[in-house]
């Protein structure tokens, strides 16, 4: 009988024992799945294009003025870079309330590398979502002006660019693959040099020495409209 009751008692001890371990095992939070980031994807590729409104000033030597033109780009994506190729066409010459009276054209082609310096939005893999990036540009191109009353100039160009895009995302189709579609607002700058021009030295301003204006023509727009892809 004795044995029986330390055998009752040793096996109940047992008992107690296992439940505190599993209390002890399970007392506490339990860790939560890991949730998805909500960033883009750094291997994202798409194809994209835009078309966009260009609203600034001109800068052909002495001839710069407002200026009203578009923009289109053609472009490939992966991750936060872009490579591009760029069209531009816009007015170039002075301004209305100036003298001399000189209208052109310009066409500018070019290449540009974008980067996407802060990317925030949301990567469902299963439904639509909205995202933004904050992006800067470098490039370069060809521009090509033509004066209403004759003549032509060529030359080669370097561009600046900071802006942002409004990207909204597609659900997935069948293939995988993704539409996009959204606006973008830009801040470009075309820098150039001048033609050479027969001027001599002067002082525009205060001064310590004359020297002959800047060859530097540095023309700036606010490039903004839409773009699409997948």
């Amino acid at each position: 009988m004795t044995k029986l009751a330390l055998l009752g008692l040793a096996l109940v001890a047992a008992t107690a024992s296992s439940a505190t371990a599993n209390v002890v095992a399970y007392d506490g939070y339990a860790p939560r799945p890991a949730s998805r980031p909500e960033t883009r994807d750094a291997s994202e590729r798409r194809v994209e294009g835009r078309f966009g409104m260009l609203l600034g000033g001109s800068d052909v030597g002495d001839a710069d003025g407002f200026s009203l033109g578009f923009s289109g780009a053609l472009g490939y994506r992966l991750g936060d870079v872009t490579l591009r190729a760029i069209f531009d066409y816009y007015r170039v010459g002075d301004g209305g309330d100036e003298a001399m009276s000189r209208r052109g054209r310009a066409a500018r082609i070019g290449g540009a590398v974008r980067y996407a310096l802060v990317s925030a939005g949301f990567d469902e893999p299963d439904s639509s979502s909205t995202g933004i990036d904050l992006w800067t540009e470098v490039g370069a191109g060809l521009e090509h002006v033509s004066w209403r009353e004759g003549g032509v100039l060529d030359r080669p160009s370097l561009e600046l660019a900071l802006g942002f895009d409004v990207d909204r995302r597609g659900k997935p189709r069948s293939d995988g693959s993704r539409r996009y579609g959204g606006y973008f607002m830009a801040f470009r700058t075309h820098l150039a040099n001048g033609p050479e021009m027969d001027t001599p030295a002067v002082c525009g301003g205060p001064c310590s020495r004359a020297t002959k204006p800047s060859r530097l023509d540095a023309s700036m727009f606010f490039d903004f409209g839409f773009h699409f892809g997948r």
